[in-house]
């Protein structure tokens, strides 16, 4: 049981980590005068995303985890429209929507720490511990900032603060995979 969590935690891990490496590039490389156009962007993506959630609603079975997907979907639809409609407040909306990701990212990557990085038996996991606590402070960072008036300043802060949450999600998943020892037991893989 424990692996099969593990290797789910696993591929998540490595898959937010590449799409959070590639996410932050694109916003630090980003120039100012194409601000707008991602912005534009960005609310395509989430109009198509939103429809792809609501089609596989109905062409799938009606359980509840399906219907929370599609309150979800709604959501992100509706998100997408607001982001096309208000482009101008756009900007510091997902500065805050990124911190609150932050923060949410923090904590998992803290419950982690303790749940696997622990159970792991290496040396220094507390490390993890650490830089959870300091993913919360950057999202808490992104929310009180004080580049809120340049638009290009708050770009660089939220793309910078992707990375580093990138970063954090290449460790967890390095130091939650336990180390096989041979006596045995629950709590070191066997």
């Amino acid at each position: 049981m424990l692996f099969e969590s593990l290797d789910k935690l696993k591929r998540n891990s490595i898959l937010s980590a590449i799409l959070l490496i590639a996410l932050g590039a694109v916003i630090i490389i980003c120039p100012v005068k194409w601000i707008d156009s991602l912005m534009l962007l960005f609310g395509y993506v989430l109009l198509v995303i939103a429809i792809v959630m609501i089609l596989n609603f109905f062409n799938g079975n009606k359980s509840l985890m399906e219907y929370l997907k599609f309150t979800g979907a709604l959501i992100l639809g509706i998100a997408g429209l607001c982001v096309l409609v208000f482009r101008d407040d756009t900007i510091h909306v997902i500065a805050w929507l990124f911190g609150f990701l932050l923060i949410i990212d923090g904590g998992r990557t803290l419950i982690h720490s303790f749940t696997y990085a622990r159970r792991s038996q290496r040396k220094g996991w507390w490390v993890l511990t650490i830089l959870s606590l300091l993913l919360i402070g950057t999202g808490v960072l992104v929310f009180v900032n004080p580049w809120w008036q340049d638009p290009e300043m708050l770009m660089k802060v939220v793309g910078c603060t992707i990375l580093f949450s990138a970063i954090v999600s290449a460790i967890r998943l390095i130091w939650t995979w336990p180390i096989r020892s041979s006596k045995g037991g629950s709590e070191d893989g066997e």
